[in-house]
């Protein structure tokens, strides 16, 4: 046991004496001032490559090496042209080399944004992909400037036409245009399955499809329709009505026809036809068909029953004992035509 725990006090000093060994080779005895070398020139606005940075240390295991310079380390106003010092700060030491920072001349566009063309109301990617702006910098020649560090206006994605994009950089600025275009028109691709309406019925959309059109370079893309976009439809007038889509300031139009309720014919009474004193009224089972008119005059019947929730009845009274109550049954809205039936209430049932 004793020796286990002597091996393990020894493994944690062995440990502990290279942890410090590699602490005082990576810590800084001091820089050597006079190997300090940097690069001659640098670019306005543009931060020092710190490879480009040489400068020997004595460290304090006793070794002399190059130091790794960070850019924290690295301190000097980029923005200011002319000669300059550049200080290099670790820990409490400082040393310096001297530059100069050439000044930036021009900015030009290298190459456009692969996209130029927008949509209005269309945001553009901010980091434009495809435009490349390069700078100027005298004898130093032209390299690429990171658009983060510009400031890019001039896109007013609510305003349709051509739009000139300025790009400003170091006090400098460049600029290239786009086209923000407005849809040009709509167009009607699918019509709507239900072309004939009866009266009351309420619209239907379904199938209708629509595409906006925005000329060349944009293709056309199909368009999310609802109720609010349409208008011109009445149910309660007969004939054809002409119906108008109105989507981003472009309309286009399709007909429907309406028939006008003319005559009712009850084809079967509800299934409940004799009633208790107190018992409410219940429609289930009716079928009643319509016949209707068209645009010229012309008559049809309906294609199927009409629904029971588009009924209205007046004549029941439950606490009116009797045979034969007469029962007038309507469409809702249209209560000038109706058909009629009988039914009957019996007294309850004594207690």
């Amino acid at each position: 046991m004793k020796k286990r725990t002597l091996f393990l006090i020894c493994a944690v000093v062995l440990i502990i004496g290279s942890v410090l060994a590699g602490c005082k080779s990576m810590q800084v005895e001091y820089l050597e001032e006079d190997t300090v070398k940097g690069p001659p020139y640098v670019r306005q606005y543009s931060p020092i490559n710190p490879r480009e940075i040489t400068i020997w240390a004595m460290f304090q295991d006793g070794k002399r090496r190059v130091y790794s310079v960070s850019q924290s380390q690295i301190i000097f106003d980029s923005s200011r042209p002319g000669p300059q010092t550049v200080q290099i700060r670790v820990a409490r030491q400082e040393v310096s080399f001297q530059t100069e920072v050439v000044p930036l001349n021009r900015l030009t566009i290298a190459s456009p944004p692969n996209k130029t063309l927008f949509k209005i109301g269309e945001d553009p990617d901010p980091a434009w992909p495809g435009l490349e702006v390069r700078g100027t910098w005298a004898q130093l020649g032209d390299s690429p400037i990171d658009l983060k560090n510009c400031e890019i206006t001039g896109h007013m994605k609510n305003q349709a036409g051509k739009q000139t994009i300025t790009i400003a950089f170091g006090g400098l600025r460049t600029t290239f245009e786009i086209d923000v275009r407005s849809m040009s028109g709509i167009q009607i691709v699918d019509l709507p399955k239900k072309y004939d309406y009866y009266q009351g019925e309420t619209l239907d959309l379904t199938g209708l499809r629509v595409m906006g059109l925005w000329g060349d370079g944009i293709p056309n893309e199909e368009l999310q329709i609802t109720m609010a976009d349409v208008t011109g439809f009445n149910t309660n007038n007969r004939g054809i009505q002409r119906l108008t889509v109105t989507k981003n300031a472009r309309i286009v139009n399709f007909e429907v026809q309406v028939w006008s309720l003319v005559s009712l014919d009850l084809e079967k009474p509800p299934t409940k036809t004799d009633y208790v004193a107190g018992q409410p009224f219940d429609l289930t089972g009716i079928l009643i068909k319509g016949t209707y008119m068209g645009s010229t005059n012309s008559r049809k019947e309906g294609d199927g029953y009409i629904a029971v929730n588009r009924l209205r009845y007046e004549g029941y009274d439950p606490n009116r004992v009797g045979k034969q109550q007469r029962i007038t049954v309507w469409v809702d809205g249209l209560n000038a035509i109706y058909v009629n039936f009988f039914v009957n209430v019996d007294p309850a049932p004594a207690q």
